[in-house]
């Protein structure tokens, strides 16, 4: 199953073109489960190669999800599951392979020490009740190893054969397996060396040639070629996009899968399989998007069981994760109700500058439906007619009736007739009303300063978001100023950490030669010193009798 087309690997669901199906390595188990038994094959292989069998993997039908389940099942019966990509490569220094050449060759000795540091130290950091047996698995590890790589029966291996094998089957993000392996297929340039590259693409294959499944993955002339053109320049970044794109390059298509496999090994789906009817199953899941609401286990699908009207020549979508009908539908109506993006949003602007654009465009507050409008908002809207000279001298008295241009007048109006009506009184008193008029001039200036108030707090607001976007901006810029310096010293001190490991694979073949000197020293003296004792007790001895 491989992603719809948009879509990134590893996603919750899967198209459905299928890899082709392919069955010559079915029975293939037998054939060498019988050459397993002869006396060149250890009894660890054979326990592996029975337990394998007892598994079915050879009736699944396809050839992909075959040698994926094979080597997830040799991942998890060595435990080399438990060990992450980082813990390996530290081995691997521990041991002094990094000193080594790539294609020297060691023995099966050094080989069973490099495991046994791999496993010690994965007990140290699992808890007491979940420590595995270290002695089964190193066993287990180097058997399956040396029957993938050591073909000649000779007990060696080369270094490069055991980094790419144990970086590819053990723990950890691919992405971080990728760029260790490109690290080792890379020339002192940084561009990927294609003759280095076919060997890692022998050595990856022998994986699956390991079990049972070379018609389909193993090694040709012609692979390195399906990844990249022989003249072609690769570097770290384009080696890594090409193994994590979809679709990945034929010869190693088992590679992304076994981890995705690995990832979806305990995801829990509370659905019914409609042909072996569990009520619930882990692992991938597959609808049929034919059949309604048909929906099958791993097992079932990569086996062929069907029930009712549902045929394997439907198309099936790969689920790696369980969401209920509920949540579906409000994901539905979510996505159905977001709004759209407003126009001030612009591609590419800061969330700084939106809020400053927000802050800068905000309208001013209408308090016109909530306070009446003063007499100088009057004024300036309704310029007064010019009067004559007497009308000019009279005192500016603004009775109720006064202004008759706005709604304001009118409402007090009628708020001084209700308050005449209340206080027994038939119509408002127009001519004695001066102390009235007063009050009403009194609240109509507190209004009038109220607003002015308002006015100079919304100017005051504004200012202070603008203060406060020009300051998260020079915060942002204190920051980055702080992350480059942070970055230059990181890469300072990667470079000064290259250069001290660089000095010690230098210094550790002279300090295993001197240590291994000091020894056969040690041995000598302590055999001289043993004959010498001998000698003496010999001399006492017959001393002694000639006394007596």
């Amino acid at each position: 199953m491989w992603p719809e087309k948009g879509e990134p690997p590893g996603s919750a669901h899967h198209s459905t073109s299928m890899p082709p199906i392919d069955n010559v390595g079915k029975g293939s188990t037998t054939t060498v489960a019988a050459a397993a038994a002869a006396p060149s094959a250890t009894i660890e292989m054979q326990s592996i190669i029975d337990e394998m069998r007892t598994h079915d993997f050879d009736s699944i039908r396809f050839a992909t999800y075959r040698a994926a389940c094979k080597l997830r099942f040799i991942q998890k019966k060595t435990n080399v599951h438990k060990v992450d990509i980082w813990n390996m490569i530290e081995a691997f220094r521990e041991n002094g392979l990094n000193a080594l050449p790539v294609h020297s060759q060691v023995k099966s000795s050094r080989l069973e020490l490099l495991l046994t540091t791999v496993y010690h130290n994965l007990n140290k950091r699992l808890d007491p009740s979940q420590q595995i047996d270290t002695d089964r698995s190193i066993t287990l590890l180097q058997s399956f190893l040396l029957g993938a790589y050591d073909k000649q029966q000779t007990g060696r291996l080369t270094v490069f054969s055991i980094k790419i094998a144990l970086a590819t089957i053990c723990a950890g993000k691919l992405v971080d397996k990728l760029r260790y392996i490109f690290s080792q297929i890379a020339d002192p340039s940084g561009a990927m060396d294609h003759d280095r590259f076919a060997d890692f693409l022998e050595n990856a294959l022998a994986l699956a040639t390991a079990v049972f499944e070379a018609p389909t993955f193993g090694y040709t002339e012609a692979a390195p070629a399906q990844c990249f053109p022989k003249d072609s320049t690769v570097n770290v970044s384009l080696f890594v996009e090409t193994f994590l794109a979809e679709p990945t390059p034929s010869c190693l298509m088992w590679l992304p899968l076994l981890h995705r496999m690995a990832s979806v090994e305990h995801v829990y789906h509370p659905v019914q399989c409609d042909a072996c009817q569990a009520r619930s199953f882990t692992g991938f899941r597959y609808k049929c998007q034919r059949c309604a609401n048909y929906q099958l286990c791993q097992s079932c699908f990569w086996r062929g069981r069907t029930s009712g009207s549902h045929s394997n020549e439907h198309e099936m979508k790969e689920y790696s994760s369980y969401k209920s009908p509920t949540k579906q539908l409000a994901h539905s109506l979510h996505k159905s109700l977001q709004c759209l993006p407003t126009a001030s949003a612009k591609a590419g602007s800061s969330p700084f500058d939106s809020r400053l654009h927000s802050s800068s465009s905000r309208p001013a507050l209408d308090l016109s439906n909530i306070i009446p409008a003063t007499p100088n908002a009057l004024r300036r809207l309704h310029p007064p007619d010019p009067k004559p000279a007497a009308a000019a001298a009279a005192p500016p008295l603004f009775l109720p009736g006064q202004l008759s241009n706005g709604g304001a007048d009118d409402e007090h109006r009628l708020i001084a007739r209700y308050s005449a009506k209340l206080s027994g009184r038939a119509e408002y008193p127009v001519g004695s009303g001066r102390s009235l008029s007063e009050r009403c001039l009194d609240d109509r200036t507190m209004i009038a300063r109220l607003e002015e108030e308002n006015s100079e707090m919304i100017r005051e607001m504004n200012r202070l978001d603008s203060q406060v976007a020009l300051s998260e901006d020079d915060h942002m810029s204190l920051i980055r100023e702080r992350k480059w310096r942070l970055e230059e010293q990181m890469f300072a001190m990667q470079a000064k950490r290259r250069e001290l490991m660089t000095q010690l694979e230098q210094l550790l073949p002279a300090l295993n030669c001197d240590l291994l000197s000091a020894a056969d020293d040690i041995t000598n003296n302590m055999s001289t010193l043993v004959r010498h004792l001998d000698t003496a007790t010999q001399e006492a001895l017959v001393n002694g009798r000639a006394s007596s």
